[in-house]
């Protein structure tokens, strides 16, 4: 009797200690998500591409109340940022939209900007990032990925 209920009491502990470990974060596929991706801009730094504009966007965007995360890419000409509404403020997309655009615009008046909302676009825009500090890429390829995902944000509005 005595054998059994030792025996219990170590099968429940273990399975208490199991299930309280430590385990990474699932990344959500969903726009819902409070911890959906974590932005570092540190990593830019390492790219040979200048990404002071970019960083510049994405810092700007961040201060706004309806937007979740930012992520940003640009080349000497070209500006390439996309962005998550929070979820109460997705009633008003088109108006955000607007004004993101307009800010833009008024802030980097050089640049060929491509902004967009959409999470796939949000999706490459980070892939793209994250490649920028491979020491194969230069200017021209990025400028040739912005504009793929140019045309991909053009044919899903």
């Amino acid at each position: 009797m005595r054998m059994r209920k030792w025996l219990m009491m170590t099968i429940v502990i273990g399975i208490l200690m199991g299930g309280c470990a430590n385990e990474n974060k699932v990344k959500q596929q969903s726009m819902q998500g409070s911890d959906f991706m974590e932005i570092n801009t540190n990593g830019a730094q390492q790219a040979t591409i200048n990404q002071q504009a970019a960083e510049q966007a994405v810092a700007h965007l961040k201060e706004r109340d309806d937007i979740k995360d930012v992520v940003a890419v640009n080349t000497s000409n070209k500006l390439l940022v996309a962005y998550q509404i929070k979820h109460m403020h997705r009633f008003y997309r088109k108006q955000i939209e607007k004004e993101i655009d307009r800010q833009l615009i008024r802030l980097f008046p050089n640049y060929q900007i491509v902004s967009s909302s959409d999470l796939k676009i949000f999706w490459k825009t980070e892939e793209l990032r994250g490649k920028l500090g491979n020491k194969k890429w230069n200017e021209r390829k990025v400028d040739q990925q912005i504009e793929k995902i140019k045309q991909l944000s053009e044919e899903l509005t």
